[in-house]
């Protein structure tokens, strides 16, 4: 079944990838008009987000409401399967590993949608990536952040960095937050150490865990947005305000996918 799986999924994902590529190529001519082309990308990467949660044999579970635009949106980080998870509950672009441009397909999808890389190795880098995230604050898309600044294995929150912080506390914009956690299917074993197998934490290759992920039955990703919003013009205390809920919120949400 795995490698049926395999041969099934994999020509979908690169057909559905291509297609909204060929879209955002086309309305590519609109990024002189204002945000025209902003909303336009907003819909078609949740369009894109959605087809590859159901081609990968994924299911979401949303608890709370998802913000609308304009927003700054904090995330906990287990995964690559966290950008279309989230793509396909909101109208938003991300910041994500610079690397991440230099990936077949996907790194071609991600920079005409508009997602801002970051070297996180190079803290030079942050003032550039700071005076992007102050032009996406419109009413076209939120912005998504993920400040633990890597993936995890998925058993704890890193502490968040406060970097990113700074636009908002600048500007008072309020940040809301969002805790991703993912279970496995029946009948999906755990091939990774993670808690799931969606998990992208150690040295495996993308390739390799990428074609693990889509030859399993799938998963289940459960997504809980905050009914509050924090405000301050103190990077470090709105970071400190943000992760404290993220944390608690994220032991909750392990004690019930894992208690006995």
């Amino acid at each position: 079944m795995e490698l049926i799986r395999l041969i099934f999924r994999l020509p979908l994902l690169l057909i559905s990838t291509l297609f909204h590529v060929i879209l955002i190529v086309a309305f590519y001519p609109l990024r002189f008009f204002g945000h025209s082309y902003a909303y336009v990308v907003g819909y078609f990467t949740q369009s894109w987000g959605r087809s590859l949660l159901a081609i990968t044999g994924g299911r979401i579970k949303i608890q709370g409401t998802p913000p609308e635009p304009p927003f700054f949106l904090v995330s906990n980080h287990l995964s690559y399967v966290d950008i279309w998870v989230l793509f396909t509950c909101l109208r938003a672009t991300f910041i994500a590993k610079h690397d991440l441009k230099h990936w077949p397909i996907l790194g071609l999808a991600m920079r005409l949608g508009g997602i801002i890389f970051i070297n996180r190795t190079n803290k030079t880098d942050i003032p550039r990536v700071n005076e992007l995230i102050s032009r996406e604050l419109t009413p076209a898309r939120g912005l998504i952040v993920f400040p633990e600044g890597t993936t995890s294995i998925g058993t704890e929150l890193i502490p968040y960095n406060s970097p990113l912080f700074e636009i908002p506390a600048t500007l008072h914009q309020p940040v809301n937050a969002v805790i991703i956690t993912y279970t496995n299917k029946k009948g999906s074993d755990r091939s990774l150490d993670g808690e799931s197998n969606v998990c992208w934490w150690d040295e495996t290759s993308f390739s390799k865990h990428f074609l693990d992920l889509i030859s399993k039955p799938g998963y289940i990703a459960t997504v809980t947005f905050s009914k509050v919003s924090w405000k301050s013009g103190n990077r470090k205390e709105l970071r400190n305000h943000v992760f404290s809920w993220s944390n608690e919120q994220y032991d909750l949400m392990k004690y019930d996918h894992f208690s006995p």
